[in-house]
């Protein structure tokens, strides 16, 4: 049976998009509705004036189509971790840092550039590009856009010659450089079946050139059962 795709838009990138799906989980994609993934890798962090690769720990969560959070723990050695949460639910960011209760983004490019981020994070899993609210276009040979009308964000996916992901990528402000550079993640060829789903090996993610962060899938909950609390962070209480 082939792939039912409800995106909509360029026959040749909703073509694209078919190959992916299939070279990432055959005829028959996951339905998913929710999901939550752990991360571990590390992180570059400035630590003064030098920049320092750094344990951490992230976790994702979806609720397709409309919440997405990013939670990440950094621990550098023989200094206090660091916490934050970044979380689109609804129309509205919020984020949270350290100990400091959790609030509304209202910044234009902070909200850019979390919004942005996690909608390439949701590119990853290639599902939720099918979904209806996803308009696809064609960008190249062997990549295409996809943009989330409900936020009207954009995704560039690149695909290897098998339609494996190579890479995801966003335009958005870095918050570290406050200048406007493209947000680029890629992916290992490898895959890894974690709880019933398949997944890149690693992840790693770039501003421009310059390495951000690197990550590796630890273990995933499909279709849980999330409370509204989980993405407006009302749940979130100072340490």
């Amino acid at each position: 049976m082939p792939i039912l795709l409800l995106a909509y838009g360029d026959p040749v990138a909703k073509d694209l998009l078919k190959k992916a799906l299939e070279a990432r989980y055959g005829l028959h994609p996951i339905a998913l509705d929710a999901l939550q993934v752990h991360f571990k890798g590390r992180a570059r962090v400035k630590l003064g004036p030098v920049a320092t690769s750094v344990p951490v720990d992230s976790t994702a969560y979806f609720q397709f189509p409309n919440a997405m959070r990013w939670d990440f723990t950094v621990k550098p050695l023989g200094l206090p971790i660091q916490r934050g949460i970044e979380a689109l639910c609804d129309g509205e960011y919020r984020q949270g840092r350290g100990n400091k209760t959790p609030s509304i983004v209202t910044d234009e490019a902070s909200i850019n550039y979390l919004r942005r981020r996690l909608w390439a994070i949701a590119a990853i899993l290639l599902t939720p590009l099918g979904e209806g609210f996803v308009k696809l276009s064609q960008n190249g040979p062997s990549s295409f856009n996809a943009t989330n009308t409900q936020i009207n964000d954009q995704v560039s996916v690149h695909l290897r010659p098998n339609y494996t992901i190579e890479a995801v990528q966003v335009e958005c402000v870095n918050p570290e450089t406050q200048r406007t550079q493209q947000f680029v993640m890629r992916l290992s060829e490898d895959l890894v079946e974690i709880d019933g789903i398949l997944l890149p090996a690693k992840l790693a993610a770039y501003w421009d050139q310059e390495p951000a962060f690197e990550i590796e899938p630890i273990n995933v909950v499909m279709n849980p059962v999330f409370e509204r609390a989980v993405f407006t962070l009302e749940s979130e209480t100072p340490a």
